[in-house]
């Protein structure tokens, strides 16, 4: 079923980027909620729609609902100088948001983009986590993310509601991937936090915005739960569970994909746990996050973030088009065309 009218929070950002793009491409309008910037005039294009306004006022966005047959939500806090921000973001204004769209005579289907953080770890003696694994969220990141999950799960009575948490999302324009492949490009020293990092689950953008937008389509749904207790339908893991690199081997495998060399540093935790806590008090954490911060370094320090992506590739026909080696070989000649290395 091809989606005619959107709204989609986060469009500024990495993901929602790509998002919007590929929404505008298929020929549907989409309502873009933004704050008020020189961006927002940028994005007044072809089959794009700026709603200036911002998460926690649903007052600002509540009229750009009407007539959405979807909404895609992808804003939100990676960090924030206060907890109580990330929480208010990440977890009572996505509620705020769900109750906007409950409000509407015909309520839209919402695909909230979670994370990975949300869940928490691979469980330990496990291979692999699933959706059937209950949440164990370890950092305050995590926890705020899941929030939103559960302020969903106790309004899933009222309209239909898919959750999709991803891994680690990468690809062009991705901030946080390409500060990797500038490091290991500059210095050829890939910094890891202990000897053994944990393995990692990861996705292409392209490869996210296609479930996403089959999650929008056939998407199974929550389960309505007054209490907000957890309960595995209409929760997609969403990665490419060919291979879950550590963070060591994803730094071999970006200066394999920059043709040249790379020594692969592991510092002590304790050092990491010193340096995260010097960089989160002199620089406090923004809304797109510190590469490192205390909430970082407990991520960085786990067992494993492995996980399956059977239910979303059974349900949603999640198929990574590249591997994840070819992948990084694109990613490299894109960040040289645009001299971001």
């Amino acid at each position: 079923m091809a989606i005619t009218t959107a709204f989609v929070t986060g469009a500024s950002g990495f993901i929602g980027g790509h998002l919007v793009e590929r929404l505008v491409a298929e020929g549907c309008e989409v309502r873009c909620l933004v704050r008020p910037s020189p961006q927002v005039v940028q994005s007044a294009r072809a089959g794009v729609v700026p709603v200036t306004g911002t998460l926690d006022d649903p007052a600002t966005y509540r009229e750009a609902l009407a007539g959405c047959a979807a909404v895609f939500h992808l804003g939100g806090l990676v960090g924030a100088p206060r907890k109580a921000d990330l929480f208010r973001v990440n977890g009572t204004a996505t509620g705020w948001l769900a109750d906007a769209c409950a409000a509407q005579p015909n309520p839209p289907r919402l695909i909230f983009v979670s994370s990975l953080a949300a869940a928490g770890p691979t469980p330990m003696h496990r291979a692999f986590r699933d959706e059937v694994d209950p949440p164990a969220p370890i950092s305050d990141y995590g926890r705020s993310k899941r929030a939103g999950e559960v302020a969903l799960q106790q309004r899933g009575d009222r309209l239909p509601v898919t959750i999709l948490r991803p891994g680690i999302v990468y690809g062009t324009r991705d901030p946080k991937m390409a500060a990797i492949f500038q490091a290991i490009a500059r210095t050829g020293i890939h910094f890891t936090i202990g000897f053994q990092t944990p393995r990692l689950s990861l996705i292409h953008v392209d490869d996210l915005i296609d479930v996403a937008i089959a999650a929008a389509d056939r998407g199974e749904t929550l389960v309505h739960d007054p209490a907000g207790g957890y309960s595995p339908s209409g929760y997609y893991l969403a990665c490419d569970d060919r291979m879950h690199p550590s963070y060591g081997q994803l730094g071999r495998l970006v200066a394999r994909a920059l043709g040249r060399s790379v020594f692969v540093w592991p510092i002590w935790r304790w050092v990491g746990r010193g340096v995260g806590l010097t960089a989160q008090t002199f620089f406090p954490p923004s809304g797109k996050g510190n590469l490192l911060s205390l909430d970082k370094v407990r991520e960085a320090t786990v067992g494993s973030w492995a996980c399956s992506g059977h239910k979303a590739r059974a349900a949603l026909g999640l198929s990574p088009r590249c591997s994840l080696e070819h992948r990084l070989e694109e990613l490299a000649g894109w960040l040289r065309e645009h001299r971001w290395v």
